[in-house]
Order: structure tokens, then sequence, then C-alpha cells
């Protein structure tokens, strides 16, 4: 995984960018944080972030969904430790 801080315009270039997702961002946010699972997704990211995953506990997927070609939406449970 990497993560990448871009300016607007560079992260508005990048076509793999759900356009949505970009376009929710207020225009007065210059820099957008974009996180690269390698081989997998690439996304503008404006939600809540921890340094590592240990951080949230253990993650069990709970279901799965087909939404279309190409894009699946899984259910995540966080369980506390």
């Amino acid at each position: 995984m990497s993560i990448r801080l871009l300016s607007r315009a560079d992260a508005f270039a990048i076509p793999d960018l759900i356009r949505t997702k970009v376009n929710l961002l207020p225009e007065g946010i210059e820099q957008i944080r974009v996180v690269n699972i390698e081989g997998i997704d690439q996304q503008a990211d404006g939600g809540t972030h921890v340094a590592n995953t240990c951080e949230v506990g253990q993650v069990r997927i709970t279901g799965s969904e087909n939404k279309g070609k190409g894009n699946k939406r899984i259910e995540i449970v966080l369980d506390a430790t």
C-alpha cells in the first residue's frame, strides 16, 4: 500500500479515481490524500485515518456484494479488543 498527497489538479488527472468521491471534496481543499493498494484499487481518501490497522482491532469480513463489472462491496466488522 502507498499513500500520496497530491494537488487537487493532479488528483483529478488520474482516471482511475472515482470522480464522485473527488468531486465531493470542498473546493478549498488543495491537497488530496490518495491511497493505492497495488494491483487492487486506488482511491481519493477523505476518511478517518490510523497509522496501523492494529489500532482498530480485529477486522472480520462479514459479507460481500457484486456492484457491477469489476466492483465489489465488502462488509466488515471491527471487533473491539
